[in-house]
Parts: C-alpha cells; structure tokens; sequence
C-alpha cells in the first residue's frame, strides 16, 4: 500500500470553515448537483477503480525477451485553481481519475475562496483537504509534498486572466523537478445541438445552455458546427455532424475530458533477455 502523506499542523491553518462547502452545495440546484454526480458516475464506469499496487510478467523464449512491469498511484496530488475558475466541470474531469488511480492524498489549494459550483464539486466528490493560502504558502507546501515522495502530480486551473505568480512559479518548479503537470485550458469553444423548446425527455435549447454555463461559465457557446470544438452536446450523440473529444448526450452536461487514470500512476520496468532452450 502506498504511504500517505501526513498534513503538517501548520497547514491546518489554511483550511476553510467546512461551511463553506456545505453552503455551496445547498445552494446548488439539485438538477445541477445530479449532473456533477452523474459525470462522476461515469468515470467509474469509464475506468474504475485501480488497484493500490499492481504487477505483470511477461516470457517469450522465442522472442528473446522476459519482463516484469510494477505500477502505483502517484504518492500525492495538488490541484491549484486561481482566481474566478469556476468550471466543476472541468475540475472533476481532473481530480476524479485521481482518486480512481489510487492516489492517497489529493489536495485542493487556492489563493481566494473557490468559486460556490468549485466548492460544491469538492463536496460531491469528498475532496476534504482543501486550504486557501497564497503563493508563499504553496510553495512550502509543495516542499514538504516533493521532501515526502518525488512521485507526486500537479494540477493547475487557472483563472480567466490566467496563472497568478504562485501558479507560475509553481509551474516552473515542478517542470524543474520533473514532476508530471496536467493544465486545465480555460474558454472552451462548445457546440450545443439542442433546438427549441425540447420535450419526450429532451431538454430545450436553453436550459443546456443554461447547464453548460454554469459548467463552464468561461466557455464559447457555439450554434454551428466549427473547428477547435471541444465538446459537442447533442440529444443524438450517435448522429453527431462534427467530430470532437467528447459528444455527450441528454443529462450528461457535467461530462468533460481529462487526464486518465493513467496519468496519475506510476511505473517501472524490469526486463532482460532469455534464451530459448533447444528441444
């Protein structure tokens, strides 16, 4: 089992009052909360869950060659959202497979209050260890996450006017280090299919795009199909014009694409070569 990383008492400090979570996430019409959940649903479905620690062998004698291969959640992740990032969307897409890889301890960091739809997607997805603290702070923090294990991940969110000093500077740090960084990209450009007043279980054309601003309030809403799409939300997804990295359909407007799983896990490789033994 992979060793988790013990919270410094200093870093209690930063924690917000757990109201503000569940503030959030009362004011969030449930509709909405249903679509988060649902997203998340999916993932599981999508990847499912992987095991703490895994190993694969491999012989072939005829090919020369023996393997074994060794893989395990990365020993910690830090997501950074900046200031107004506000797409839950987008958020869980990134910190989900997370958990789903394995990952011990994720932790959630900014520098202002996150945005009500960020807290109430921490609150779905029971991220407890999230702290508002600034670029000092993160920088320490990150320190004592790269003094526990060098196999970490980070996540950067930035806001619309883009990553403030501490992000930049952890940015750098981390691409010094050769620590694996996943970077949201803010303003999608978004193709809603749906038309007029919708019925039979089909939502009308405004209430997705009222869903899909609310997922990501950044977002360009498209009424054609256009080049640079990054989703495509149509009531017949099979029958999509155009294509794109994620056509979702009815009740699936918290979908987005992320990192997988993959991404979070760490692996190594023994291999040498072997001799076939004459019959």
């Amino acid at each position: 089992m992979s060793p988790n990383f013990e919270l410094p008492a200093w870093l209690e400090a930063f924690r917000p009052d757990d109201e503000l979570y569940a503030r959030a996430y009362e004011e969030t019409p449930a509709p909405l909360r249903a679509l988060l959940k649902t997203a998340m649903a999916f993932a599981f479905h999508r990847f499912g869950m992987q095991d703490d620690e895994s190993e694969s062998s491999f012989s072939c004698a005829r090919a020369g060659f023996s393997r074994t291969e060794y893989a395990r959640p990365a020993a910690w992740a830090l997501a950074v959202t900046g200031a107004d990032f506000a797409s839950p969307a987008r958020f869980l897409a990134a910190t989900v497979p997370a958990v789903l890889a394995g990952v011990p301890r994720v932790l959630v960091v900014s520098a202002s209050p996150f945005a009500p739809p960020v807290a109430a997607a921490l609150e779905l997805a029971g991220l407890e260890d999230s702290f508002l603290m600034d670029a000092e702070g993160l920088a320490s923090l990150y320190e004592d996450l790269r003094a526990f294990s060098p196999e970490g991940r980070v996540m950067l969110f930035p806001g619309p006017e883009g990553c403030d000093a501490g992000m930049k500077d952890l940015l750098h740090t981390a691409v010094s280090d050769g620590t694996a960084v996943y970077r949201d990209r803010g303003a999608p450009r978004i193709l809603s299919l749906y038309k007029g007043e919708g019925g039979n279980g089909v939502p009308s054309a405004a209430e997705v795009e009222k869903r899909l601003l609310w997922m990501h309030p950044d977002a360009e809403l498209l009424d054609a199909p256009a080049p640079g799409a990054g989703a495509v939300f149509t009531p017949e997804p099979s029958a999509a014009p155009c294509r794109a990295p994620l056509i979702a359909g009815p009740g699936m407007e918290g979908l987005w694409t992320g990192p997988s799983p993959e991404f979070f896990r760490t692996r190594a490789l023994c291999a040498q070569l072997v001799q076939e033994i004459p019959s």
